[in-house]
């Protein structure tokens, strides 16, 4: 592939990124839990739903509560951060072999 088609493949592959302002790293967490209000519905079987982002930072697993109505914002947020990773290393594959003409 001759350099002006790989910078044009370089250029369609860096449009498809997602904005970095919306993205995080982690994974979205759906957990089943009891309130423990004495005449709840979860007492008997039907458990709340609760959403956490699940995410590794200095060794340490951290969970932070998403409130249901953000679930859908959230579910797109890690979405993006896993694209963004992905279009970088595929742009970063596609430098390599600029810079060292492969």
């Amino acid at each position: 592939m001759n350099e002006g088609a790989v910078l044009r493949k370089r250029h369609n592959i860096a449009r498809k990124m997602p904005k970095v302002e919306e993205c995080i790293r982690g994974s979205l967490v759906i957990m089943n839990r009891i309130c423990g209000k004495p005449n709840c519905h979860c007492l008997k079987g039907q458990k709340h739903r609760a959403i956490y982002i699940s995410q590794s930072y200095a060794g340490k697993t951290r969970m932070f509560y998403i409130p249901g109505s953000q679930e859908q914002k959230a579910h797109q947020y890690v979405k993006n951060y896993r694209k963004i990773r992905t279009i970088l290393n595929r742009l970063s594959d596609i430098n390599i072999r600029m810079l060292t003409k492969i």
